[in-house]
């Protein structure tokens, strides 16, 4: 296998006897290295050093790519206290495997550990008494240890989910767990909130601000004038892998004025990222729900499920905001897809199936109009091309303008401007777009 072939240390010595076919792999066990082009945020490092300070459990959270794992190694390269590191994947998140890296990587960070510990995966008897043993190590170490977890959501294990939190109860002041993770992990998160005991760092938190990215991009020997920064910054919402791509992609652009205006381009390096690790992770009925409503600017669980014709819309929704896969709540049961996301998406739909995107529109604006949405309603006729079904949306008789208040009269009617605007709309032009001052405010 690659793993025997891979010229690692394997720290097989004082492996638990449980674990004994599961070897370590010390690269699994180190905190990674912190390359150059990196930009030190001391906010972000600051706000990783005071939940460990103050609460047993630190939770980063983030989308793929938000620059969780390179937060966690600015901190633990700057960390005075012993820091064991874990880097999970599909190989290591089996029971007796799991407990093998954590024991190597404490054993690695100077925690004393008995010279055997009983078996985590001979049965529950086992493995209370592994758990048991080990918690009490950890109860007399001075000064803490923090247990990193990275890629925490990989974790579904129930009987490892347990230990971890039999831990986080019974060590007290010796150990603090730092989990990174694309979701909330599946630990008793709201109990640690009622307590006191988490601290939590979200996505947003993590978003580069403009300074941070301008100096991003300036160790990529690029500059952009502020207007153009801002524009990079609303196109990404700060989100760290977006500006690292855009940052390699500038760096050889010989026009960065227009950089970005093409940073969308089907085949750039942004919407490749997106492709590949966010939409073709997920299943083909999300895929599908994720491009028929890509031509939403916003998508509750109605509207979903009537363009994507999936009764479990709502549910797909909700599991994605969760998930943190590019989908965020708007309030009031309404999401929004990450303007790079929802550019991926929209391009994808207009190269693999153009000829769907006008029927989905005219789907759009029949539902709008069902919701009472009539700008909304009118707006997707229009990109639908159908200005036959925008003038009929414009005189429905389900919809009253809007109506203003004549401080003289004391009466209310329809503004001088809708009037004249409605009148005129059967005449519009077969165009790709509406016409300036439609619909009314």
């Amino acid at each position: 296998m690659a793993v025997h072939a891979a010229k690692q240390v394997v720290t097989g010595s004082r492996r638990s006897a449980a674990s004994a076919g599961d070897p370590v792999l010390a690269s699994m066990i180190t905190a990674p290295d912190v390359p150059d082009w990196v930009v030190r945020r001391p906010r972000i490092s600051e706000l990783i050093a005071q939940g460990t300070r103050r609460c047993p459990v630190t939770v980063v959270t983030g989308p793929a790519g938000a620059g969780k794992t390179m937060a966690l190694a600015l901190w633990a390269a700057a960390e005075p206290g012993p820091v064991a590191w874990v880097r999970l994947d599909e190989y290591n998140t089996r029971p007796g495997a799991f407990w093998s890296y954590v024991v190597a990587a404490l054993r690695r960070a100077g925690v004393a550990l008995p010279g055997t510990l009983p078996g985590a995966a001979r049965g529950e008897t086992a493995e209370d008494l592994f758990l048991l043993r080990l918690a009490s190590a950890l109860a007399a170490q001075d000064p803490p240890v923090t247990l990193v977890l990275d890629d925490l959501h990989l974790i579904t294990e129930p009987t490892i989910l347990g230990g971890l939190d039999f831990l986080v109860r019974s060590v007290g002041p010796g150990l603090r767990l730092v989990a990174a993770s694309r979701t909330d992990p599946l630990l008793p998160v709201h109990r640690y909130r009622l307590a006191g005991q988490v601290a939590e760092i979200r996505g947003a938190d993590l978003a580069f601000s403009a300074a941070e990215a301008g100096l991003l991009l300036a160790r990529h020997g690029c500059t952009l004038s502020g207007g153009t920064l801002d524009s990079l910054i609303w196109a990404t919402e700060g989100w760290a892998a977006g500006l690292r791509l855009a940052a390699i992609s500038l760096a050889a652009h010989p026009d960065p004025d227009r950089f970005v205006t093409e940073l969308l381009a089907r085949d750039s390096a942004l919407t490749g990222y997106l492709a590949e690790e966010v939409f073709g992770t997920q299943p083909p009925e999300v895929r599908e729900l994720l491009l028929r409503t890509s031509i939403l600017g916003r998508v509750n669980a109605e509207a979903a499920s009537e363009l994507a014709g999936n009764r479990q819309a709502g549910r797909i929704l909700a599991e994605l905001a969760h998930a943190n896969a590019f989908v965020q709540p708007a309030g009031g049961g309404w999401y929004r897809y990450h303007p790079l996301f929802a550019h991926m998406l929209r391009l994808t739909l207009r190269l693999d199936r153009p000829d769907q995107i006008a029927s989905l529109h005219r789907q759009a604006a029949r539902w709008f109009e069902r919701s009472g949405q009539l700008a909304d309603a009118v707006r997707h006729a229009a990109e639908a091309g159908d200005w036959g079904l925008a003038a009929g949306l414009g005189g429905s008789r389900t919809w009253s303008p809007p109506r203003w208040r004549c401080p003289l009269a004391g009466r209310t009617r329809p503004p001088p401007r809708w009037t004249r605007q409605k009148s005129s709309l059967s005449g519009f032009p077969p165009i790709n777009g509406l016409r300036p001052g439609w619909p009314p405010p």
